[in-house]
Formats: structure tokens, sequence, C-alpha cells
């Protein structure tokens, strides 16, 4: 647990840092070169607490069973990395809604779509996620969890309150490994009655510590 610490106090504080970086050195409207522009200044400027190119691929398969006019809701943007690979596989109907507390992070993150040539598909909406998702209307097709560890299954239950779910809605929640105490929320979509899960080992971003991620099918009838 120490050498996590010792990474997630590494964390770029600046997330403007970050999208200066990759104005100067990605390719305008190309996606995948913004993201491996992030992933080398993660890599050789400062650590980022982003999806990183590990898990990113593992994720993104999961695009390939959505419909074309899919609707993803991002809880957590920090500096627009999975945004931009989310939006980079949705069909042109797509639409990603993202939620982010920081108000510095949103505007990195915005900017970092924009440069991608992605900002008609994503929507980054400022606020704290519990005053946040009572405003949204479903349903999204994918629900894509990575900000506060410790809220994940409050965020997740006020998601199905509001209605924001149907029948075969995935919910993808990043950072579960041992390393974040993932218990809580683990044990919710497990035993809930409402969720076919299942669980993909892999690595903390740009790092060899062990994570997971958390793939869960809403199958509302299931728990009726």
């Amino acid at each position: 647990m120490s050498e996590l610490a010792d990474l997630v106090q590494k964390i770029e504080p600046h997330p403007k840092r970050v999208s200066d970086y990759v104005a100067k050195h990605a390719r305008r409207g190309d996606p995948a070169d913004v993201l491996a522009t992030m992933d080398r200044y993660a890599t050789e400027e400062r650590f980022l607490m982003n999806l990183g190119p590990d898990k990113g691929p593992l994720v993104q398969e999961l695009f390939d069973r959505l419909p074309e006019d899919a609707r993803v809701l991002e809880v957590g943007a920090y500096c627009g990395y999975s945004a931009v690979l989310f939006a980079s596989k949705l069909g042109p109907r797509g639409r990603l809604v993202s939620l982010e507390v920081g108000e510095e992070s949103v505007e990195a993150a915005r900017a970092n779509v924009a440069f991608a040539g992605l900002s008609d598909r994503v929507e980054i909406i400022l606020g704290a996620s519990g005053e946040t998702i009572p405003t949204l209307r479903g349903p999204f097709d994918l629900v894509f969890l990575d900000h506060w560890k410790d809220l994940y299954k409050q965020d997740l239950q006020a998601i199905e309150a509001q209605g924001l779910l149907k029948p075969g809605s995935l919910v993808v929640a990043d950072n579960v490994g041992d390393l974040f105490n993932p218990t809580e929320y683990l044990e919710y979509v497990r035993t809930c009655g409402h969720y076919d899960c299942e669980h993909r080992e892999a690595t903390v971003e740009y790092h060899t510590l062990p994570d997971a991620v958390e793939i869960s099918v809403y199958r509302p009838s299931a728990g009726a």
C-alpha cells in the first residue's frame, strides 16, 4: 500500500500542464496520438491516474457490444484520457457525458477532447457526482466509474435510482484491485441480485502493481 501511496502523491496536481503538453506534442484531430502523448507524459514527466494503455484496450473492447447511437456516462474525467478513448470508439451518433468535480480538470479534459476533434460527442459537466447524477436523463448503455473509490457504491445506487440504466447496460468500475479496498462496492454488485459480474485482473496504470476492473451487466429482473 505504501508504494501505491507514493505513486498517488506523484499525481500531477495541475491538469492544465497535461493539456498544454498535449497541445504542444500531439497531432490535432488524432485521438490515438493524443492518448499516446498523454501516456508519454505519464511515463516521462509525471504519473497520471489515467485508465492507461494496459486497461484501456480491456475497457475499449466493450464498446463493440454497444449500439451505434450508444450513450455513455463517465464519473471522473480527470484529464480527459478515457473520454478521448471512449468517444473515439463511439459511432457518429454516440454521445458521452462525463462528470468531474475539479474545475481545472474539467478545463483540461475539455481541451484534450477538443484537440482530439471529439467535442461533438462529449459533454463534460462540472460538479460533484452526488449533485450532478440526479440532474441526468437516461438511459445509458455504459457507465464508467473512475472517481473516488469510496463513492462507487453510493453513486451506482444513485444512478439506479435515477433510472439511468436499462437491462443490459454495462457498469465498468476501474481500480477495484485489493490495493484500493474495493470490498464494499464489489460485495454490492455481486450480491444485490441486479448484475452479472466479471472480474478482469490488470495492473495499476503505468505500473506493475496489481489492479482489476469489474464489469457488471445490469439485469434488474434478476433481483425482482
